[in-house]
């Protein structure tokens, strides 16, 4: 016979666990920045892997970081958080010059628009100058 659910709470174990809910968050920061990995950490405060993946887990939900599109919560290793940080920031610089660039190339076109100006008025004095171009009084007579 099943004893009534009172009675079962009433001796069930509580789970106390031997790091505080900040020291857990600490930790978790730590794998998510790359600092440690699960394994360590678990080695290290003698915890399984899950469970410190749990903490990590809750971290990022807390923080709102999106999980792993592969399905579970997979964390990628540090090198390859550091491969991907790197393409980010080449990514970026390449934006940035070419943000550059584009400026650079509207400034020199300018440049060349106002030179082309000053070259026909040249050409249209020296034409003068040379009697290529009679003067506008002269042409009327």
């Amino acid at each position: 016979m099943r004893q009534p659910l009172i009675e079962r709470q009433r001796y069930a174990v509580k789970f106390q666990s031997k790091l505080s809910p900040e020291k857990r968050a600490e930790l978790a920061d730590l794998v998510i920045a790359g600092t440690k990995t699960v394994l360590e950490l678990s080695v290290e405060y003698e915890v399984p892997r899950r469970t410190v993946n749990g903490w990590v887990h809750k971290r990022k939900q807390q923080l709102g970081i999106p999980g792993s599109t592969h399905g579970g919560d997979r964390t990628l290793p540090p090198a390859a958080l550091r491969r991907v940080a790197k393409e980010k920031e080449g990514r970026v610089a390449a934006e940035r010059r070419a943000e550059s660039y584009r400026s650079e190339l509207e400034d020199t076109k300018t440049q060349l628009e106002r030179l082309v100006e000053t070259l026909n008025g040249m050409q249209i004095t020296l034409e003068y100058y040379m009697g290529q171009r009679p003067l506008a009084g002269a042409a009327a007579q």
